[in-house]
């Protein structure tokens, strides 16, 4: 009976998956991190498949999915990927076609279940009315990935000393083409012409920090993180690498100087402020509860308006003392990044609910995240978010208690 409770616990805890946090060619990250998805072995099928979501690998060249050629795949694929004989899918050998579709599929569900968990309940696909689950292409011969209704694609990255990469292994790219499914199911779709320019920047910056969040949640990474630029995130790091690519190249820099007098209207550039606005907020949130928790006391005056006035001279002081204060207090440090990452990742996910893909502003979306940091009983952590958002000129001095106000939840003009 002892055995027999033992496993039912075992199965409890989901399936086991192999996952590369970065691709695999980039240094440290060579060798894949064992994690878990919830779905319980026995729900999983082979491709993998489960009810939200499952892998077909098509054996001929297929041209991308564009409307009206759409889900589902109907031509001859590879044979499905199966379990080990214990349930899971650790066993895969990581140059097989096969632990490609399995790393999509795992990369994938663990992204919906940590945004799900952010949220508090699971989300319903924006496709839902026309298939019950999400199909997945692992791989296309194609220099691009997308998530469309009713499927995610993803093509390869060539790099220009000929290295080819599957996209299906670069999990900030799946996180990022996922966040895009998971944004149209929490904010629905505007309807047709009334999507502003700041919806789809929105949809490019959020999608990114999907990503950047969800990387947060491997011990591995997070280690590698602190240790490589020794607890002052002050500092250009990989967490401001997003879809790092080679060990130069990326898709984009989540931390960036961008205010909105400064972009364009193409949208990955309209994106970076807002970007940059919550990546901020991410790094100050950590370097605050250091300060808060006595790990540190900095050589100068420090908040988040503060630092914005500073000299290159006191930046570097305030970053030598990070530096010296993460010394011995790995841990200490790490926590206080992981609480950081949970108040900013539940402020983006519980805020969908408050804000309308028709007539969307930065604004509004900035505000109520505030609002939810706020009500977590992080007035601080939301103060922060509203000090960036008018450094990045989303809001003018003022505006965020008359913006909140016309939401569900007013921030309360005593915080500012």
């Amino acid at each position: 009976m002892l055995l027999e409770a033992g496993e039912t616990d075992v199965q409890r805890l989901g399936t086991r998956f192999l996952l590369y946090p970065q691709v695999p060619h980039l240094a440290g990250y060579g060798k894949p991190e064992a994690v878990w998805i919830s779905t319980p072995p026995d729900e999983l099928q082979p491709g993998p498949a489960d009810r939200r979501m499952y892998v077909v690998d098509p054996l001929f060249e297929k041209p991308t999915y564009e409307y009206p050629y759409l889900p589902p795949f109907v031509g001859a694929t590879h044979p499905p990927v199966e379990a080990g004989p214990d349930g899971h899918f650790d066993h895969l050998d990581v140059n097989d076609r096969g632990f490609v579709a399995a790393h999509c599929f795992a990369a994938l569900r663990r992204v919906l279940d940590i945004w799900e968990s952010y949220l508090g309940h699971e989300i319903v696909w924006h496709f839902a009315e026309t298939y019950e689950r999400m199909e997945i292409i692992p791989q296309v011969d194609w220099a691009n990935a997308q998530s469309g209704y009713g499927y995610v694609e993803m093509g390869i990255d060539r790099a220009d000393n000929g290295l080819v990469v599957p996209y299906a292994l670069n999990f900030d790219v799946l996180a990022h083409e996922l966040g895009h499914a998971i944004i149209f199911a929490e904010m629905g779709m505007p309807v047709a012409d009334s999507g502003t320019s700041e919806y789809f920047g929105y949809h490019e910056s959020v999608s990114d920090l999907i990503s950047l969040i969800s990387l947060l949640h491997f011990d591995s990474a997070v280690d590698r993180l602190l240790r490589g630029c020794k607890g002052n995130l002050l500092v250009m790091n990989e967490l401001s690498r997003i879809a790092e690519l080679s060990g130069d190249r990326q898709i984009r820099i989540a931390s960036n100087e961008r205010r909105m007098s400064t972009v364009t209207t193409e949208v990955h550039d309209m994106s970076r402020p807002f970007t940059g606005a919550i990546f901020d907020t991410l790094v100050e949130i950590y370097h605050a509860n250091i300060i808060d928790r006595g790990l540190v006391e900095p050589p100068v005056d420090y908040d988040s308006e503060r630092l914005r006035e500073m000299d290159k001279r006191e930046i570097e002081a305030v970053g030598a003392a990070f530096t010296d204060a993460y010394e011995g207090r790995h841990f200490q440090c790490k926590a206080a990044l992981e609480d950081a990452r949970d108040i900013v990742g539940t402020g983006i996910a519980q805020s969908w609910s408050r804000i309308a893909a028709d007539g969307f502003s930065y604004a509004e979306a900035g505000v109520a995240i505030a609002n939810v940091m706020d009500e977590m009983g992080e007035p601080d952590s939301a103060q922060i978010m509203i000090e960036n958002l008018e450094w990045r000129e989303i809001l003018a001095p003022g505006q965020s208690t008359a913006t909140a106000q016309t939401g569900p939840a007013a921030f309360m003009s005593n915080h500012f």
